[in-house]
């Protein structure tokens, strides 16, 4: 247990300092242009959820945007409609990160993280440098995943916790429960994503219980955003409650669509990994596109929940 345990948290503690590198490097490349964009590219509901799924995409985090978005609300530079509307984007472009694992370039991880690093130590470009994290990050993010998925093929051998893994398959319940705690304990639903398809690619998880995970781990990844509504004005804290309630809406009512939508997964793709990674783009996609036109209905909602 003890060689299990250690390479588990190994493999997740290297990928989280990959997708963290990859993330502040992209920041530095996007320089103070990420605030600007999401201060000017709010006019509609539309440009809104573009702004946040490019954001996401550049962060690689849904719970860092909702936490800015928080923030520029507190600080009245965003209204709450705004704000939703870019917490609803930050949710497709966070999806960015099961795909670039669903790919499976493991072969090209120490090369990327080699290279990174070289550019990284030798220039003095502050650009150039960024892009030296961005390689090296998304290399120890890749290599943090295939470290995860040799540590956890044993549990094969350990029949009490494959049918612990295996209740995730057989119950919804259990797997989003499973995918909000780890989307805590990770404070990243990447890596609570990232946990699923690794155990999906060693056998021990199919399409329905990584997808129980995916939900949840939805759910579990607005502890940031909550977390940063603590003490701000009330308008940031109703944002804080509307990315709540929507991902709980989301999980809700996928719930009576579950085995149309596993058998629609299940025909994208023979890989249980990639069908995952589809997955998830699917479903932040569709339940971001059916939330939009309704965004000021959420608004009022929220606002009748949080009084100001």
């Amino acid at each position: 247990m003890i060689p299990i345990a250690a390479g588990t948290v190994l493999g997740i503690s290297i990928f989280l300092v990959g997708l963290r590198t990859m993330t502040q490097g992209l920041k530095t490349a996007a320089g103070q242009r990420l605030r600007w964009i999401i201060e000017h590219f709010t006019a509609n509901p539309w440009l809104c959820l573009v702004t946040g799924a490019a954001a996401a995409a550049l962060a690689q985090s849904s719970s860092a945007v909702a936490a800015a978005a928080v923030g520029l609300v507190d600080a009245k530079l965003l209204t709450l409609e705004q704000a939703l509307g870019i917490i609803l984007g930050a949710n497709i472009g966070t999806t960015l990160t099961a795909q670039l694992i669903a790919f499976r370039w493991v072969k090209g991880a120490p090369w990327a993280i080699c290279l990174g690093t070289v550019v990284f130590l030798l220039s003095t470009n502050t650009k150039r440098k960024a892009v030296g994290c961005i390689a090296a990050g998304a290399g120890g993010l890749l290599w943090g995943i295939e470290l995860l998925s040799l540590a956890l093929r044993p549990l094969t051998q350990l029949p009490h916790l494959a049918s612990l893994i295996l209740e995730w398959e057989h119950s919804i319940y259990s797997g989003i429960l499973a995918g909000i705690i780890l989307a805590v304990v990770f404070q990243s639903s990447s890596a609570a994503i990232g946990l699923a398809m690794a155990l999906a690619r060693e056998g021990l998880l199919g399409v329905s219980g990584g997808m129980a995970v995916v939900l949840g781990s939805n759910i579990g990844t607005v502890m940031t955003s909550l977390i940063a509504s603590i003490g701000t004005i009330p308008e940031a804290r109703q944002t804080a409650v509307g990315d709540l309630l929507f991902n709980c809406l989301g999980v809700l009512a996928m719930m009576p669509l579950m085995d149309v939508f596993l058998q629609l997964l299940q025909a994208s793709s023979q890989d249980v990994v990639r069908q995952i990674a589809n997955g998830h783009v699917l479903f932040n996609v569709t339940t971001a596109l059916i939330a939009l036109p309704c965004i000021k209905y959420l608004t009022r909602l929220v606002r009748l929940l949080v009084p100001s």
